[in-house]
């Protein structure tokens, strides 16, 4: 009698689950751009600029990801010392550049001086821009220095995507919340930037101050609680700031670039975008699964791979 009953129990725990998965789920409130329509092919995103090819963040990076015809530039923001949001990924400057210290430490006619291709080196193994003398850095004309977040808004306006990503914790990554709205409203580009950051404080505070028209992705701890939500079975009883989320493919070597992950993102109307992908297999499987977006350092590959998919 006991076994029947657990039998019982179990069965109606698995029918339960079963129901969960098919009911409608609270959707998004997303313009879309950001996420690909059935049997379109996904976005080609280059990661800081694309940084297997040119030094991450720089204004080469982003030129370079520009002419190729990439459908997203992806960027990170720091603040300076004169309070300029500029393209960086770390808190220092010494894992890039031939200098050392805090990028709050300079201001940005400082940073520009300095050559942040130093450190770099491409997928063959190559340092093209090591060891550059000062007449040498100088010929670059500043290409080999981070970019200027409102010089790039200038020069690409709406003609190209932008997934940015606020680097900066506390006091900083609050004022650099405010700029970075502050340029989107300025430039009219609401429909072109998504706003992403792994601090969950930051990025609440920015949904809390932001221009309603901007978009923004959930910070990775809340991607972490849909994720676990939805593969117990209780997603649909969770709303979200956020309308979609950048993953990595596997995260304690659990698989999350799944069809049934992303059949169920998408099922509450949001994108998914996966990083960072820079082999051949992994891209086929992100685009076979479903992906919108697929984010990479090396966007020539992916154009490659999409080509022989036939898309």
């Amino acid at each position: 009698m006991k076994k029947k009953v657990i039998q019982i129990v179990l069965a109606v725990i698995v029918l339960l689950y079963i129901i969960l998965q098919f009911l409608p789920y609270p959707q998004a409130d997303t313009k879309g751009i950001f996420r690909i329509e059935k049997g379109e092919r996904p976005l080609v995103i280059a990661h800081g600029g694309a940084k297997l090819m040119n030094p991450e963040n720089t204004v080469m990076a982003f030129d370079y990801a520009y002419n190729i015809g990439v459908d997203v530039l992806e960027m990170d923001l720091r603040l300076t010392k004169d309070n300029v949001l500029i393209t960086h990924h770390n808190e220092t400057i010494d894992e890039t550049s031939d200098h050392t210290g805090l990028v709050m430490d300079y201001t940005y006619d400082e940073l520009v001086q300095m050559n942040f291709g130093a450190k770099f080196t491409d997928y063959e193994g190559k340092q093209p821009y090591k060891n550059l003398t000062q007449s040498e850095l100088e010929s670059y004309n500043g290409m080999l220095a981070p970019a200027k977040l409102e010089d790039l808004f200038k020069k690409y306006g709406n003609s190209i995507l932008y997934i940015i990503e606020i680097k900066d914790e506390g006091e900083a990554g609050r004022i650099a919340a405010k700029e970075l709205n502050r340029l989107i409203v300025k430039y009219d580009l609401h429909e072109q930037v998504q706003v992403a950051s792994f601090i969950n404080d930051i990025m609440n505070y920015f949904n809390e101050i932001k221009d309603p028209r901007i978009e923004t992705s959930l910070d990775f701890s809340t991607a972490k609680k849909f994720i676990i939500s939805n593969y117990a079975g209780f997603g649909i009883f969770f709303g979200y700031d956020g309308v979609g989320m950048q993953l990595p493919t596997s995260e304690y070597n659990i698989p999350l670039a799944t069809k049934y992950l992303i059949w169920k993102i998408h099922k509450s109307g949001m994108y998914v975008h996966y990083w960072t992908v820079n082999e051949k297999d992994e891209m086929i499987k992100c685009i076979k699964n479903g992906a919108d977006g697929i984010i990479t350092d090396r966007p020539d590959l992916l154009f490659e791979v999409l080509e022989e998919l036939g898309y």
